[in-house]
């Protein structure tokens, strides 16, 4: 019988550094409570008083860090990433907003509010699936209450190089033991990054932002639109909603679901270093840019219009239509978010301090993660035995307890919608949310507990 999943998520704090073998149990038994109701509170997750002032006490403990809590979960993912050949490394920066007026030791963010940026490094398996690994790095930035001066050397605030920061981490870590490629949205657009990392031989595919001047003054987005189209092909679109934030709504505007039909084209450009770098960077640096237009809008929406720098070789159209599936790859990571955010609460934590509330993410990640894995093999292997995502245990008790009868040998998906039909999820309303999702699993994992229970005192 495969272990349950509470087992193999307490896998992914096993090699937790907290210095006190004491400090690792308590992390165990705070995961257990965690992961049987994600979405909870600490209140609500932990059940006793005594429970929840041993969690409270735990997060705040300043022998307790956040890459202390993650270095378990970092090594298995490490150990996961080491059987595939070639591995995505997804870098991305979320806004964590908490609500009060207590000053947490948090900073200002864009609007009104206070909180933090965490710049997070997600691996995912480069097939088609993309499978979710595990988070290999996490980084906090909380900004200065009053605002600094920009450095001039460099032209870079040290916000902006968490980028290579992020990097240089995943490749210390993975050491070799896989192939990886880097991919970034508009922010990692950067000159100092690209020189950096193709200095340090790594791979990546960034979308480019900014307009540059070529040599002998000619536009930069002149040459690459002229480009020749090589490709054509169709990529669904997935509806996106209007961002709260007037600074977002420029950069991701809502739009509904379509089928875009994209027209690709390549070529190798020498860009000039800008005169804001530092001038010990190479003078020049000759990437490979692939362009990704829409064509064919009736123009009731903004068309897609992508800029995408690589390393990658462009030699074929199969090469030049992998580059772009790496980009769309990104999705993977707003869907982590979306886990972290909604299916496991992070936001709604009422905690103190900036040191406990980092302590708590650390805590959530590998079970956001999990969430992530399951509705992955859910939506992209749906039609694949439900024994690659569940135990038997679980859907012995899912053929019980599911609104609509399970057949014999379910696949994942119909598994996963019984899974949240346990929390609220009605089929006929399509793919369940986060909320529901968690909240189904959260009534497994409950059933599961009292199912082997009385499977041992009827044993003993």
């Amino acid at each position: 019988m495969k272990r349950s999943d509470r087992a193999e998520l307490r896998e992914e704090y096993v090699g937790a550094k907290l210095g006190d073998t004491r400090r690792g149990a308590r992390l165990v038994l705070l995961v257990d409570a965690l992961a049987k109701k994600p979405s909870a509170s600490f209140p609500g997750a932990t059940g006793t008083d005594s429970a929840l002032e041993a969690a409270y006490r735990f997060l705040r403990n300043d022998a307790v860090s956040m890459d202390g809590i993650l270095a378990g979960h970092y090594a298995q993912t490490v150990e996961r990433a080491s059987r595939e050949e070639v591995v995505l490394a997804l870098h991305d920066t979320s806004k964590f907003k908490f609500s009060g007026e207590s000053d947490r030791g948090l900073g200002p963010l864009t609007g009104h509010g206070q909180g933090f940026f965490g710049h997070f490094s997600l691996l995912v398996t480069a097939d088609e699936l993309r499978r979710p690994l595990g988070v290999i790095n996490v980084e906090n930035i909380v900004r200065p209450k009053k605002r600094q001066e920009r450095p001039k050397a460099s032209g870079q605030t040290l916000e902006a190089t968490r980028w290579k920061r992020g990097v240089a981490a995943v490749e210390e870590r993975i050491a070799g033991r896989t192939a990886l490629v880097h991919v970034m949205d508009r922010e990692g657009d950067s000159y100092d990054l690209w020189a950096t990392l193709i200095a340090a031989g790594h791979r990546f595919v960034i979308r480019n932002s900014r307009e540059r001047l070529l040599e002998d003054g000619i536009p930069f987005s002149l040459v690459v639109a002229g480009g020749e189209t090589l490709v054509e092909r169709e990529v669904y679109l997935s509806r996106r909603k209007e961002p709260k934030i007037q600074f977002d709504r420029k950069r991701h505007p809502a739009r509904l679901g379509r089928l875009a039909r994209l027209a690709l084209s390549a070529q190798t450009i020498e860009i000039q270093r800008p005169p804001a770098c530092l001038e010990t960077l190479p003078a020049k640096l000759a990437i490979n840019f692939v362009h990704v237009r829409e064509v064919g809008t009736n123009g009731s929406e903004a068309p897609v219009d992508w800029v995408l720098a690589t390393t990658e070789p462009i030699a074929t159209v199969a090469d030049i239509e992998r580059i772009v599936d790496i980009y769309r790859a990104r999705w993977v990571i707003e869907e982590y978010f979306k886990s972290l955010k909604t299916g496991c609460a992070f936001e709604k934590r009422q905690l103190e301090s900036e040191h406990s509330i980092f302590n708590a993410l650390a805590v959530l990640a590998p079970i956001a993660w999990r969430l992530l894995l399951l509705r992955t093999l859910a939506r992209g292997r749906g039609d694949a035995p439900a024994t690659e995502a569940l135990t038997p245990t679980q859907l012995r008790i899912l053929a019980v307890k599911a609104r609509q009868k399970l057949p014999p040998n379910p696949t994942i998906r119909e598994a996963m919608l019984a899974v949240a039909g346990l929390g609220g999820h009605i089929k006929n309303n399509g793919d369940p949310g986060w909320i529901v999702l968690g909240r189904g699993f959260e009534h497994l994992l409950i059933l599961e507990e009292g199912w082997l229970a009385a499977m041992r005192s009827d044993q003993s």
